[in-house]
């Protein structure tokens, strides 16, 4: 039986649509599945997108372009993959983001950044191609992980002193490994071959220069009398500007590096200390700090509200690792990129 012009039309569409669909149920590929939900390769791209267009615009072309793109898209499905996870243990919790909580979230940012709200978006969409749609639905995300934390540890947050002190101080000496100091040095050196007893007549003398110079004893006056360094002799031991192994002044190129052992004794020094005779090659280096780079954390109690805040984020962030491995234990989750 011959179809009728209009019947053979209707056919060919059907089939093409048949077509497109198929083609569709291609591309829409699964990565992952959480609980029932599944999470598409289309909404991964489209996660990925801004981050991918930077690869594309730093990244050469090739063998290492592929690495780069394929470590985000994994660490990505990984992100979402924990999302999905929070966006279900809310709804089970009847937890929720109001639009009026978004748009709050938006003028706290645009008064951070001094701008008006539509710069605010203009901006993201400039440096990073991420639209309003999707810039509020990121802050949705983040402001419902919030929310779920906050239900999660409420109550249960304990704060002591000793925490902030803790992380006033791991914060300064990490900062000291970035920050330039200005060292001077007495080299004591042992003479090659030399005997036992020689080489101790030379720790006594080094030890006697450290003595002499935290009693008060003027530093430079000593190097000039002591050291056997001639490079530094003269100028009073002084080494001029340093910083420590792979802070940014010397990955620049800016600055030089003592020897580790040195480095990490004057790491340890106020300014104005003086270290114990340290061996270093053939020679027992006695070093002062005559001055660092200032640090920005200030006192303790400058510093206080910051390290408060800092210890609370780091209180939140194990809460949350712990919580989304429960959530993980408890969920069928599946892997599929």
């Amino acid at each position: 039986m011959r179809l009728r012009p209009v019947a053979l039309a209707f056919a060919l569409a059907l089939s093409a649509a048949v077509a497109r669909d198929a083609s569709a149920m291609i591309i829409e590929r699964v990565v992952a599945v959480v609980g029932d939900e599944p999470i598409l390769l289309s909404e991964l791209r489209g996660r990925a997108r801004p981050f991918l267009v930077q690869i594309q615009e730093r990244v050469p072309e090739g063998a290492q372009r592929a690495a780069a793109e394929s470590q985000v898209l994994r660490d990505l499905v990984q992100k979402m993959i924990d999302e999905r996870l929070e966006e279900q243990s809310a709804r089970k919790a009847n937890v929720v983001v109001s639009s009026e909580e978004i748009d709050n979230a938006f003028k706290t940012i645009s008064a951070q950044q001094g701008i008006p709200v539509d710069e605010v978006f203009r901006l993201a969409r400039q440096k990073s191609g991420v639209g309003e749609v999707e810039y509020r639905e990121e802050i949705r995300r983040q402001l419902l992980e919030g929310k779920m934390l906050q239900l999660r540890v409420k109550g249960r947050v304990r704060i002591t002193d000793e925490d902030v002190r803790a992380a006033y101080d791991r914060s300064r000496r990490e900062e000291r490994r970035r920050l330039e100091y200005h060292p001077a040095w007495v080299v004591v050196r042992v003479p090659a071959g030399a005997s036992r007893e020689a080489k101790e007549e030379r720790r006594v003398l080094a030890e006697q220069v450290a003595a002499r110079a935290r009693s008060g004893e003027d530093f430079a006056a000593l190097a000039k009398a002591y050291s056997d360094d001639s490079r530094t002799r003269d100028v009073g031991g002084d080494l001029d500007t340093r910083a420590p192994e792979g802070s940014p002044a010397v990955l620049a190129g800016r600055r030089d590096v003592l020897a580790p052992d040195l480095e990490a004794a004057v790491l340890n020094l106020e300014p104005g200390g003086v270290t114990a005779p340290i061996f270093v090659a053939d020679a027992f280096v006695v070093v002062k700090l005559l001055s660092r780079q200032k640090s920005r954390y200030g006192s303790f109690e400058e510093a206080e509200p910051e390290m408060t805040a800092r210890v609370q984020g780091e209180i939140f962030e194990k809460a949350r690792r712990k919580w989304l491995e429960e959530l993980r234990r408890r969920t069928h989750v599946e892997e599929r990129l």
